[in-house]
This record gives C-alpha cells, sequence and structure tokens, in this order.
C-alpha cells in the first residue's frame, strides 16, 4: 500500500518555507500536493526567505503543483472559505488525501465533508515521533515570532502533550 498524498492549504505552506522544514511532508508522506490557485496565493508576495525555500522545494521536487480541480462538490461550493482553502479540500477529496490546513473554518469544512486533517502543528509532532525535528516548542515559538498566527491555547495543550 502506497504512504497517503498531503494536500497543503497557503498557511501551513508558509509556515513551513518560515521553518525551513518544507521537505518534512515528504517525508511523512508519498506526497505533498499544492493546488495552482494556492501556489499564486503563497509566490504572490512571499519574503524572500519564504521565496527560497518555496521555490527550492518545487525544483526539489518536495511538492508538486496540480491543477485546481474543475468541479467542487455543493457542499464545498457553499462554505464560505477562500479560495486556496476550497481548492485544497476539493483536490483532497478528489484523491483521497490527507489535507494541512490551520484555519478553523477550513478545519472544520475538511472534517465535515470526512477529509482527515492535519494541522501545522500536528505535522511538527509527527516529525517530532519521526526524530525528523528534535522539538516543537522552538519551532512553535518561531513561528509565532514571525507573525504566524495559532491559538496559544492549541500550542500549549499540543506542546503539554508531548512533554514540551
Amino acid at each position: 500500500m502506497s504512504a497517503p498524498l498531503l494536500v497543503a492549504d497557503s498557511g501551513p505552506l508558509i509556515a513551513l518555507a518560515r521553518l525551513d522544514l518544507l521537505a518534512v511532508p515528504a517525508r511523512l508522506f508519498g506526497e505533498l500536493l499544492v493546488t495552482a490557485t494556492v501556489w499564486h496565493e503563497v509566490t504572490r508576495e512571499p519574503r524572500a526567505v519564504e521565496q527560497a525555500a518555496l521555490s527550492a522545494a518545487l525544483a526539489g521536487g518536495l511538492l508538486r503543483v496540480e491543477d485546481d480541480p474543475l468541479q467542487i462538490p455543493g457542499a464545498l461550493a457553499q462554505v464560505r472559505l477562500d479560495d486556496g482553502e476550497r481548492s485544497a479540500l476539493a483536490l483532497a477529496l478528489l484523491r483521497g488525501a490527507v489535507v494541512l490546513v490551520d484555519e478553523r473554518r477550513g478545519r472544520a469544512c475538511a472534517v465535515d465533508l470526512g477529509l482527515h486533517v492535519l494541522g501545522t502543528l500536528g505535522l511538527l509532532v509527527r516529525a517530532r515521533e519521526q526524530g525528523l525535528v528534535d522539538r516543537v516548542r522552538p519551532l512553535a515559538d518561531a513561528l509565532l515570532a514571525s507573525g504566524y498566527y495559532l491559538a496559544r491555547p492549541l500550542v500549549d495543550r499540543t506542546l503539554a502533550s508531548i512533554g514540551e
């Protein structure tokens, strides 16, 4: 059986680029897929460091950009999501993939659609469990310091659950 696919929304992709950890999804999943809309969102006005990391990940085969699905399920079309989230969820549905999304509304919609949902913190915890990162706390702190939004209670619960 092949490893599951992972489809990323723009927020977690930006977070992983800021941490220079875009190789992690490829180590944990069979493939990291990004829709054309999400790719446009993350490359439209990125910070220089993020742009370099994203470009290197694409060139190195760590992620693959796919066309947005042409058909959006009715339940997904009616939910208030941004275009990137909508395309990522639609692609995850189409491909039977895990979806990497942090935004609360996108996560709730994904769960309602029966998708397996993973957030940036969850991915970092998995990476720690697999020995790909030493600790999650400094990574979460770096994201928060960079202005990336993670709910503090979620960060605290996650770190407590892994003894950090």
